[in-house]
């Protein structure tokens, strides 16, 4: 079954299939499924067409879907504030992300700290590794990424005697790499 452009396995649980979305983990699968009142056994093709319509308006628009009821042991009227509870504005199936939109958001912060030139941001550029990965032995996947980028820049004897400097050199390789940001 297709469900919002992603394929969801017939025979796997629900919980383990919705993982299958790009930003959505176990832990929030069974959140959603909690949510959506979908039992923990349930898989893909046990869905009946109300439950498929709830979860695909759900993922399309978490922010239009109503915020979760009150907790069940509280009397009405009663006014109950618990932290487990959570409210709308705190609600993280409220404000999930998913596919595309997440994707979105991951570059705009990765382009955001490249604009400023935090040390994250130049090591984004860079194609090195941000979280404090050694770079001797490993990192070897940007260090190839980063010869790619070069690749036709090599340095070879030139048959002119003349001395070139060292600005005339890095000029093709600034050009190459700022017309592609």
């Amino acid at each position: 079954m297709y469900l919002l452009g992603v394929h969801l396995a017939d025979h796997k649980l629900v919980r383990i299939a919705l993982t299958n979305f790009y930003g959505i983990s176990y832990d929030t699968a069974n959140r959603l499924c909690a949510r959506l009142s979908l039992h923990d056994r349930a898989t893909v093709s046990s869905l009946s067409e109300a439950q498929i319509t709830q979860l695909s308006a759900y993922l399309s628009s978490p922010g239009s879907i109503p915020p979760r009821p009150a907790h069940p042991t509280s009397h009405e009227g009663e006014a109950v504030d618990r932290p487990s509870m959570g409210s709308a504005a705190n609600d993280a199936l409220r404000q999930i992300k998913i596919e595309a939109d997440l994707k979105r958001v991951l570059h705009a912060n990765i382009n955001h700290h490249r604009n400023v030139g935090t040390y994250r941001g130049r090591r984004h550029a860079a194609h090195l590794p941000v979280r404090g990965q050694r770079t001797s032995t490993n990192a070897n996947t940007a260090k190839k990424l980063n010869r790619l980028e070069r690749r036709g820049f090599a340095t070879q004897a030139r048959p002119e005697s003349r001395q070139t400097s060292l600005k005339e050199l890095l000029e093709p390789l600034a050009r190459i790499r700022f017309a592609q940001q």
